[in-house]
């Protein structure tokens, strides 16, 4: 019996999708309980509040939102084309435009 491993663009892609959606999740969970709270009454998170707000926070969670909406379009575009052969180059791809398009909304909103 063969057992099929996998290594590369794919197996990694894979775990950082799960990584990033996770961590989007608790971001997102965090945020609204949070804001929920944050008029009403003190909460243990008001200081780390004063750190969601900087600069390098909202540049970490842009990356994470990047990574994995781009990482699912390419996800999505390989499931559809059924390109396997072409998994990695369209990883490559995805990726570089998610780092253009990083650039561009750094460059505009002045993060740098």
């Amino acid at each position: 019996m063969k057992i099929n491993t996998y290594a590369g663009a794919g197996m990694s892609s894979w775990v950082l999708q799960r990584i990033t959606g996770l961590l989007l999740v608790v971001y997102f969970m965090v945020h609204m309980w949070g804001m929920h709270f944050r008029f009403e009454f003190k909460t243990p998170l008001d200081g780390v509040f004063t750190y969601v707000l900087s600069t390098e926070f909202f540049l970490i969670i842009l990356v994470l939102i990047v990574y994995h909406g781009f990482n699912g379009i390419c996800s999505v575009t390989i499931d559809l084309v059924g390109g396997i052969r072409l998994q990695r180059w369209l990883f490559w791809i995805f990726m570089v435009l998610g780092v253009l398009l990083l650039y561009a909304v750094s460059i505009r909103s002045r993060l740098f």
